[in-house]
Formats: structure tokens, C-alpha cells, sequence
């Protein structure tokens, strides 16, 4: 008897050929793909412990968010109308005043969140700008997803210049702080690859994560060409430090990069860019940077923002980069909703070029499955589905009206499915949503347990008043009242 027969779906493989495969079955055994095939010939070949009839319905590969943060979900919507603060109130809050179990109900709720949404894999950078100071925050997060079974590759890295900093955290009901170094950073984040990078049965992987590739840059926005003209010596220091570790863990690197940061990286010998480099955001590139990245194979994860500046997606992929698709999830105004980022980001590329023939159903499929798994550095395993790989499997039910008539499958997905849809999962072989119903922890329980640590945080740092109330009958959102900024005051 093998574990699990899905059986009577449409199945859009992701393989090779993309084939897509109508009245098929897939056999799961011992957390693998077994067989793919003709429902009447495989329900004949393998009794199951287990069958589930998926007729009317899709199976697919599990999404792949390649950018997301922890932290974001236990603060949710806080601040959303008072977006020219929030950096200020999560550093506050992510540096500062969370107590380590933050971590562990952010961990569970971004697990909860994606999982929900057909993600069955995704990237989590420790907070808004990474936090290395000690381990445990990271172990911490890693622990909530791997309860739920959710596959999460843990970021953390040095976070911004100069240093030191000054980290806190809640303990025994009192602030507790501790001046930290640069170095000492540095060993929080091995310290990170040691206890996480391929822990639960390699469910959770870790990536080294520096904030951005040039930090002696800006850390957000493009640079212009007379300040990003020379590298420092800490610059080079630290992508030398990154690249040092990534090595001896066997691992990757992710980070963010703009407009004339990764010109000026390329002239470093130990550049932090490359087919083991994640890079995301890329708003304000140049042309000559598309082709830097093209030439080092460097991978481009991009999120559906660039209000005031735009990362040349289609041309970065026109230039032969593996550029794919993320939520930059889950806070303040974003979700884990990778369906709808996709349709986000074809959708301003076809405003913007007036054409409406810009990133076809096709290709918006691969940058959230198997392109995305290429980025990972885990596309053996995960992104698709064919005999051997690890069973990592979402069914959406398409037996609705708003996705009836079923004809077009891949198109079906792309441009009608909602997280709704999706049924149920199955993660390195793991029944974890059956029907709906997630099966590996108390749902209700830990929701309710998050919201109450997410606002017990909240209030001990002072910040409850960026709870915004909302708007009535205005087109337009103005403060009639200047907004008190003196609870966003923290220590460094």
C-alpha cells in the first residue's frame, strides 16, 4: 500500500515538456512522486492508504515565494495608513521589544498564511532588516513552520551600517539590552546556518542575508553614479565575510539590491552575485546592471511594487535572468497571496507598456514554481512534479463557478484562482491541509494565542497609537492632526 493516490485531475506538471495532463493520477510513497499517469491505469497499479478524488479539480506544484520577512505577520495591517512610519515602528518592535516567542507565532502564522494560499515553500528574512544578533529569533520562526510543515528557507544576515547596534529583547517583563559588533552579528548568523540549514528533515534551509549588496549605500532606492562611485573597505569586507560563510554551509545568498548597487558591486573580487545569489527588488536598474546580472546568472526576485521606481522585469528575463515572482509579504499593505502578486505584476507591466501581451499565463506559472525552485537552488527536489521528486502538492478545486468552464487549465489558475481554491496540500509527503482543515496544528488556538502576543508586543512599545482607524468618505487620505512620534523614539 503506498501512502497517498491522487486521482481523476487535470495535472500541470511543471516538468520538462509542461506537459499537462488531463484524467491522470499521482502516486505518493515515503514522501516522494511515484508515478504520474492515467487515473484508470494507476488506480489499478497502487492501492492506497489513502485516495483522494480530485475529479474536476487541478493538482499542481506547491508555489514558491522566493521574498517574504518575518515579523510582518504578527504586525499585519498595523500602521498601514501611516506607511511613512512603519520602517521606524517595526525596527522598534523587531529590534527592541519582542520577546523571543514573537518569533515562534510569526513563524506559525506566516506557515498558516502561505499555506492557505498554495505556498508550500518560502523564503523569510528575520524582520524588516535582518536580525543576527542571537539565534534563537531564527531557530525560533524555524520552529513554527516546521510545526505546521510549511518548507522555509530562514534569512538573517549583519543588518544595515555603521555599526554597532544596540539589540533588545523582552525578558521577564523588562526591556534587556545589549550593544552588539559587527562580528558578533556575523556569528549570530553562523550560528543561524548551524542550528537551521537543513533541520527538520530538511524541511527548513537557512541563506546568508547582508541588507543590500553595497551597505555602505542607501539601503532602499537607486543610488545615483556620483555616490556609487567607490566601494569601501567595509564593503568589501563584508560581502568577502558573506561569501566565506555561504561556502563553508554549502549555502546561498540573498539580499536586496537598486539601481547602481550592483554596477558598483561587480568590481568586488568576492562580488555578491552569481547563480548562488537571490537579488530582490532590482528598482532602478540600469541597462548595463540587466546585463551584469545576465552575464553572472545572478537570480532576480521581484514583488509587485516600483510605484516610484521599476525593475525591468520582462527585460531581465529577455536577457536570460531567472527573474521570478514574490509577495515581499506579509505587512504592511502585502499578504502571502502569491496568486495575486502574479496577476499584480502582469498587470502593471501591460499598463505600463499599453500591451496587454506582456508575461503570457505561461511564464507567470514558471516564475512561482519551478523557476523560483531554480533560484532556491532546490529545483531537484521541489517545482515540479515528476517521479522522484519530493511530493510537494496543491489542489485547487475548479469544480466552481468562477472557474467553470475548466478548459485552459494553466490560464484557469493564473487569472481566476484565489487561495480559497486551494483544498488541499501535501509537503514532503505530509497530508497538511485535508479538505481545508489544516491537520498538523490547533488552528484556532494558535490564532488566537498570536493575536494576543501581537498586541501584548504592541502596547509595550508604546506604539498602540499607530493603530489607524478608518477612513470614511474621503477620496483621498490626509492627517488632520500631526501623528505623535515620540513613541517610534528606540535606542539606536
Amino acid at each position: 500500500m503506498i501512502d497517498f493516490l491522487v486521482t481523476n485531475a487535470t495535472i500541470i506538471t511543471m516538468n520538462p515538456g509542461r506537459e499537462v495532463l488531463e484524467n491522470s493520477s499521482l502516486a505518493i510513497d515515503q514522501g516522494r512522486i511515484l508515478a504520474i499517469g492515467p487515473a484508470a491505469e494507476l488506480e489499478q497499479k497502487y492501492p492506497a492508504k489513502r485516495v483522494i478524488n480530485a475529479q474536476r479539480k487541478i493538482i499542481m506544484p506547491g508555489l514558491i515565494d522566493c521574498h517574504g520577512h518575518a515579523g510582518h505577520s504578527m504586525l499585519g495591517i498595523f500602521s498601514t495608513d501611516s506607511l511613512a512610519y512603519w520602517g521606524q515602528a517595526a525596527v522598534k518592535v523587531y529590534f527592541h521589544y519582542c520577546a523571543e516567542d514573537f518569533w515562534y507565532y510569526d513563524g506559525l502564522l506566516g506557515a498558516l498564511a502561505r499555506l492557505r494560499y498554495g505556498v508550500t515553500c518560502g523564503i523569510s528574512v528575520m524582520g524588516c532588516e535582518p536580525r543576527s544578533d542571537d539565534p534563537v529569533f531564527s531557530v525560533n520562526h524555524a520552529r513554527g513552520y516546521a510545526q505546521v510543515g510549511v518548507r522555509e528557507v530562514v534569512c538573517t544576515g549583519p543588518r544595515r551600517a555603521p555599526w554597532p547596534h544596540t539589540f533588545g529583547r523582552w525578558k521577564d517583563g523588562k526591556l534587556v539590552e545589549k550593544l552588539v559588533t559587527w562580528e558578533e552579528a556575523m556569528q549570530g548568523t553562523e550560528g543561524v546556518l548551524q542550528q537551521c540549514h537543513h533541520s527538520a528533515n530538511d524541511l527548513i534551509r537557512a541563506f546568508v542575508t547582508p541588507f543590500t549588496i553595497v551597505p555602505s549605500l542607501p539601503t532602499w532606492g537607486h543610488s545615483a553614479p556620483d555616490t556609487a562611485y567607490q566601494l569601501t573597505d567595509f564593503d568589501r569586507k563584508q560581502s568577502r565575510a558573506v561569501r566565506e560563510l555561504a561556502i563553508k554551509y554549502n549555502t546561498r545568498i540573498h539580499s536586496d539590491a537598486f539601481g547602481n548597487l550592483i554596477r558598483l558591486a561587480a568590481k568586488d573580487e568576492n562580488a555578491l552575485l552569481g547563480p548562488d545569489v537571490i537579488l530582490q527588488h532590482c528598482l532602478g536598474i540600469t541597462p548595463l546592471e540587466c546585463r551584469i546580472l545576465a552575464e553572472t546568472k545572478t537570480n532576480v526576485a521581484h514583488s509587485p511594487e516600483g510605484f516610484y521606481e521599476r525593475c525591468p522585469y520582462p527585460e531581465l528575463i529577455e536577457w536570460g535572468v531567472n527573474a521570478v515572482i514574490t509577495t515581499d509579504g506579509a505587512a504592511p499593505r502585502n499578504s502571502f497571496d502569491l496568486l495575486n502578486a502574479m496577476r499584480k505584476v502582469q498587470f502593471m507591466e501591460a499598463v505600463l507598456h499599453d500591451d496587454i501581451h506582456y508575461l503570457p499565463a505561461g511564464k507567470l506559472f514558471e516564475a512561482v514554481t519551478i523557476d523560483a525552485a531554480k533560484a532556491l537552488g532546490w529545483d531537484d527536489e521541489i517545482g515540479s512534479l515528476e517521479v522522484g521528486k519530493k511530493a510537494d502538492v496543491i489542489v485547487i478545486n475548479a469544480n466552481q463557478a468562477h472557474m467553470t468552464p475548466s478548459h485552459m487549465p494553466v490560464h484557469n489558475v493564473v487569472y481566476h484562482a484565489q487561495g480559497a481554491d486551494v483544498e488541499t496540500v501535501i509537503i514532503d509527503g505530509k497530508l497538511v491541509l485535508d479538505d481545508h482543515k489544516v491537520t498538523t496544528v490547533d488552528e484556532e488556538a494558535l490564532l488566537e494565542a498570536a493575536d494576543l502576543e501581537s498586541r501584548q508586543t504592541i502596547a509595550r512599545a508604546g506604539l498602540a497609537g499607530f493603530y489607524n482607524q478608518p477612513t470614511w468618505g474621503k477620496t483621498y487620505l490626509t492627517m488632520d492632526e500631526p501623528i505623535d512620534l515620540s513613541p517610534l523614539k528606540y535606542p539606536d
